[in-house]
């Protein structure tokens, strides 16, 4: 029961880490659109790759990252300059495809993306967030009773995580074109909201690191 337990809980916790709209999702719905659903499944799995580290780091280290507070707080440290560079450059790519007018030219299957594993593997490794998301949920999970300390709860937790963040991410690269139509402007202009993403988290990060 406590294994099936951490498994809903880490779906639950992948829900609130990729369904909303944000810089994953629709990185792999944009992926999807250029080059086709199979591309978007592969930048998933570059995704996922990733996020299974990352995931596996906060919650089956939990405890010695609690005994090591440093280790998050130069996470955060960190987290704040990236953010920031990769807000200005995504930036600039939009405004250079404005400038080219090439923002309206998108659409399913048009552009050949090479290596979208590898992709989604850069987008997720810059994600420096998704440590602290998990260490801080596990943490009360396990503080609450609600999440058993147990290493096998932990790995449940871990792959219904994973599972989760998959199906949901699977879903966005199968709906791509769904959500183009009923979403067009944040589509076309996918460079320009991600710089937004990344300039939004970096303020909130900035703010708690260096403010908070």
């Amino acid at each position: 029961m406590d294994l099936l337990i951490a498994l809903l809980l880490g779906v639950a916790a992948a829900a609130g880490a990729v369904l909303p709209p944000g810089m994953l999702n629709l990185s792999v719905t944009a992926t999807s659109l250029r080059a086709g659903p199979r591309a978007g499944y592969w930048y998933v799995g570059g995704v996922v790759t990733v996020f299974l580290v990352q995931a596996s780091v906060a919650i089956v280290g939990v405890n010695y990252l609690r005994s090591k507070p440093d280790i998050v707080e130069l996470l955060s440290w960190w987290a704040v300059p990236v953010l920031i560079f990769l807000a200005v450059f995504f930036l600039i790519k939009y405004l250079r495809k404005r400038s080219e007018g090439q923002l309206d030219e998108t659409a399913p299957g048009e552009e050949d993306i090479r290596h979208p594993y590898v992709q989604g593997l850069s987008v997720s490794l810059v994600n420096f967030l998704a440590i602290p998301y998990f260490f801080a949920i596990g943490s009360w999970l396990m503080i609450q009773g609600i999440l058993s300390p147990a290493v096998v709860a932990k790995i449940s937790f871990v792959a219904g995580a994973v599972a989760g963040a998959a199906l949901i991410l699977g879903a966005y690269a199968r709906s791509a074109e769904w959500v183009d139509a009923h979403a067009h402007i944040i589509t076309r202009h996918i460079h320009l909201v991600v710089a937004v993403v990344f300039g939004v988290l970096a303020g909130v990060q900035g703010w708690r690191v260096y403010g908070g």
